[in-house]
């Protein structure tokens, strides 16, 4: 028997499952092959939102929009981790917001429930062995080590690090139909190779004084097309542009801040070191001296650093022959020698059929066009309001996509079915994605 949560989601009024998920998940995978995801907007305090992600004009600023109020920019995908924004709640007192950017699932009473939950009830149908191996390493629990996301902020960003958390990127042309810069973006990544750690802390030393272009200018800008990608280290400083961008990620949300401004918000020392671990730097270690020693610098001067992590897309021609349209392998790539995610960006004709066949767990999102999987009736909805439900999200558990007979794909639209199937780490056997070279 379910029981229920005093309370919802923001903006939502479906009714919160708490406690005994069983039966949700039951009715679920007895009814579908894949789990259905609300959609999670998460804004931040340091930039604005792009206006390029599949919500209503009227929804990405929903409390006024102003230099300082928040934007959503971005979008999550099967998180599991908690989210570090700072936001508050104008509509619940100022409090943080309730899960804010937390993955659930819709099961069919159109009750909503926390996929960290459906996964600790059954970790094995959700995630499979050497998931749950993994995820018990790097956490401690059983959850999915990843998520996704769309990220789509309305300046470039500041140059910032991620202490443990490496990113990969792909920017999908259906989500860049009118970017800044039409056909490339401007990412700074990295450090030239004649750049030294004194010269790196100099230009630390000058935050809150204007630090940005003396930082810039030591860093190589690297121009990238659309429908391309980059595999980012933990480590690694960098500042991506204005695009709309899928950044497939480990499961933290933690962040230093380089750069006193971004665009016209200005950035304060509180807000640089407000999502920094303290198991990275302690409090007493939070000074730019600490943060050039534990610069690799090997790694973010190698001059191949850009051959060795931009990646194209390449044809999945094994995958592809398994019906109609194509799959396309649009990220891939090793982090620090470790394949730690991958996706497929699949695409349908009209009219077309598809079965799936994948050794692993994925996320999924849409792009383009309505269709059946798995029995779920799923169509992507381009301007959806805060709160709709809208099935143009889901997990894959690792049953269902290991299952031999596969997941049935129709394309019952008028146009091309196009998502994308984003995997954890590990989840092809090696020789079966493509290499960077």
């Amino acid at each position: 028997m379910k029981t229920f949560a005093s309370r919802s989601l923001w903006r939502h009024a479906e009714k919160l499952v708490e406690g005994n998920v069983r039966p949700s998940l039951e009715a679920t995978r007895n009814k579908w092959r894949v789990f259905p995801l609300v959609r999670r907007p998460v804004g931040r305090t340091f930039y604005g939102a792009g206006k390029r992600l599949p919500f209503h004009k009227d929804d990405f600023y929903p409390f006024g929009e102003g230099k300082n109020q928040i934007g959503f920019s971005e979008e999550w995908y099967a998180n599991c981790g908690r989210v570090i924004t700072g936001n508050e709640n104008p509509e619940d007192g100022g409090k943080p917001f309730f899960r804010e950017g937390q993955a659930h699932v819709i099961d069919p009473d159109g009750d909503l429930v926390l996929l960290q939950d459906m996964v600790l009830e059954d970790p094995r149908f959700m995630l499979g062995d050497a998931t749950m191996a993994l995820a018990m390493d790097w956490f401690n629990e059983y959850t999915i080590p990843i998520y996704d996301k769309h990220f789509d902020p309305d300046r470039v960003l500041p140059f910032h690090r991620h202490n443990r958390k490496w990113e990969y990127y792909n920017f999908d042309p259906l989500n860049n139909k009118k970017p800044p810069t039409p056909g490339y973006h401007t990412t700074a990544i990295g450090y030239y190779p004649w750049v030294t750690p004194d010269m790196l802390l100099q230009a630390l030393h000058q935050f809150g004084k204007g630090n940005s272009m003396t930082l810039r200018r030591l860093s190589p800008h690297v121009l990238m097309p659309v429908g391309c990608g980059f595999v980012t280290s933990d480590g690694v400083d960098h500042a991506p542009t204005d695009y709309c961008t899928q950044e497939p990620q480990r499961r933290e949300d933690e962040h230093l801040l380089l750069e006193d401004m971004c665009g016209d918000r200005e950035i304060t020392l509180e807000v640089a070191w407000s999502a920094v671990l303290d198991a990275d730097y302690a409090h007493a270690e939070r000074n730019w001296e600490k943060v050039v020693e534990k610069t690799d610098w090997k790694l973010v001067t190698d001059p191949n650093f850009v051959r060795n992590h931009q990646c194209f897309p390449v044809l999945d021609e094994k995958r592809t022959r398994d019906g109609d349209g194509t799959v396309t392998t649009v990220i891939y790539g090793k982090v620090r020698g470790k394949q730690m995610a991958s996706t497929k960006r699949i695409v349908i004709p009209r009219n077309g059929r598809r079965v799936l066949r994948f050794p692993s767990w994925s996320i999924c999102h849409m792009l383009q066009g309505q269709c059946t999987i798995g029995g779920l009736e799923a169509k992507f909805i381009s301007n959806a309001r805060l709160g709709q439900l809208t099935y143009d999200r889901w997990f894959t558990p690792f049953a269902s996509a290991t299952d031999s007979t596969g997941i049935e794909v129709i394309n019952v639209g008028p146009s091309d079915v196009v998502f994308k199937a984003t995997f954890g780490p590990n989840a092809f056997p090696e020789g079966d994605l493509p290499e960077i070279i």
